[in-house]
Parts: C-alpha cells; structure tokens; sequence
C-alpha cells in the first residue's frame, strides 16, 4: 500500500532574535508542528527572519542581494503556513509587518490574474509575548491572512503572554507549566491538518 502523500507546512518566525538564541516564539511553534506531525505526514520548514534580508518594499525582488524571492517560492509550495510573532509594545514585531508588507505582491498578482496562488493554502498564527495583546495581534493578522486568500480553521491560533511586571526570563517555565497552552497547540494542529486534508481533496473551483 502507498505511503499517504506528507503535508508541507512553513513556519515564518518573526522573532528579533538571531539564531542560536532560544526563541519563545519557536518554541511554542515547535508544539504546534509536533501535535500536527500527529495528524498526517508533515514536512515542516521554519525560517527565522532575523537572519534573512529582507529589504523593505512591496515586490516580490526588490534587491540582487534579497532573500525573499526563495521565500516566497517556499510559501508557494506549501500546504500550511504558520506566521509566528512576538509581541512588542503591543504589536506584532517589526519583522513580521515586514514580511506582511513583502506578501502585498500577492495581492498584486492576484488583482493582475484574478486567481491567487494562495487559494486552497491554509494558515494558523503563534503569539508570544511578556504582556496583554495577542487577540488583537492575531486579529490584524488574520485580516491579511484571510484578504491573501488563506483558509483559517476554527481557534487556529495558539498564543501565551505572560503576566505584567514579572521577569520575561521566567515566561518560558510558566508557559511550559500551563497546560491551556498545549490544548491550544492541539486544536491549533488538528484544525490546521483537517482543513489542509478537505481542501486537498476538495480544492476551491476555478473561476
């Protein structure tokens, strides 16, 4: 009997910090994957944008020297894209409004062509975040994801922010201490698998 056909996903963290450096974000990124990984076959790619260039502007090329062109050809391949960001000052990080202006050609080629290459293609969100803020962050995502053209499944955002004043250094063992955040990442995950599997079976009809 053949092997059922693996799912791709692709993981854009948006966290300020450059490899090695432990990453909060990744982290609860890497809990979601695993609890997909239990679902189907998964192949999953994670770029930490920290360490790409990635110049500013709205084209899918805009130096000789740009990373996001292969980026974006990754994001073409996929199945599931996980867009992960931190919190800060109460917004999604630099990074990640970068990489959401880079994604505007999409838009573009999709207004040129009249079919989005993101059609059929499933997205979840990962916050992380030392205070209050990650309902309204995964709000001004989704409204790209979805206007992308990206299919959201129901809770497909998992997301731990941590409480006001204490020690940032100490999130990670109180995250990993607090099981709702592993039931989201579960929910997260089947959501995830079980909308890519519909939409492979039954992908979006042609216009």
């Amino acid at each position: 009997m053949s092997q059922p056909a693996k799912f791709r996903a692709l993981v854009l963290n948006a966290s300020l910090k450059h490899e090695p450096r432990a990453s909060n974000t990744e982290e609860v990124t890497e809990l979601v994957l695993r609890h997909m990984r239990g679902v189907a076959p998964l192949d999953a790619e994670t770029i930490r944008l920290a360490d790409r260039n990635i110049p500013v502007g709205l084209g899918f090329r805009e130096s000789a020297d740009d990373d996001w062109p292969a980026i974006v050809e990754k994001i073409k391949a996929a199945d599931i894209l996980i867009l992960a960001t931190p919190i800060w000052w109460g917004a999604r990080s630099s990074l990640m409004q970068r990489a959401i202006e880079r994604m505007d050609a999409f838009d573009e080629e999709a207004h040129a062509g009249g079919r989005s290459v993101l059609l059929g293609k499933v997205a979840g969100v990962v916050i992380t975040g030392s205070e209050d803020g990650a309902q309204a962050t995964l709000a001004g995502i989704m409204e790209v994801l979805t206007f992308m053209n990206f299919t959201l499944p129901p809770q497909c955002c998992t997301y731990w922010v941590g409480e006001v004043g204490l020690d940032p250094a100490t999130d990670a063992g109180r995250r990993r201490a607090n099981p709702a955040v592993d039931r989201m990442a579960q929910a997260t995950a089947r959501g995830l698998m079980h909308a890519a599997q519909l939409l492979r079976a039954n992908p979006y009809p042609e216009d």
